[in-house]
């Protein structure tokens, strides 16, 4: 097991009708065990502690059954690997 350091690009954006924009997030010592969600969780607990606005994402079963945790990482739904949900993806497929 090895840990990652991330930078990451998420769009922000308060509502509908705001202006929203990609804001820039590092996270170290990443568990390449962890799904893609569980480091999601990391980074709102970072951002919690910031005392800033968590990120948004659907996650309610993190079975890989019910699909609402599609997201678009590096441009691809769901991420790198085909016929994956995003809580089935595991941090082992990115790389620093």
């Amino acid at each position: 097991m090895s840990d990652l350091n991330l930078t990451l690009q998420i769009w922000r954006q308060d509502s509908g009708d705001a202006a929203g924009e990609f804001r820039t997030y590092r996270l170290e010592n990443i568990s390449t065990e962890m799904s893609f969600l569980e480091m999601l969780d990391v980074l709102n607990e970072q951002l919690i502690h910031q005392g800033d606005e968590p990120v948004a994402f659907d996650h309610d079963c993190r079975e890989g059954i019910c699909g609402m945790c599609s997201l678009m990482i590096n441009g691809q739904a769901h991420g790198p690997d085909n016929e994956t949900t995003t809580c089935q993806l595991h941090m082992r497929h990115f790389q620093d």
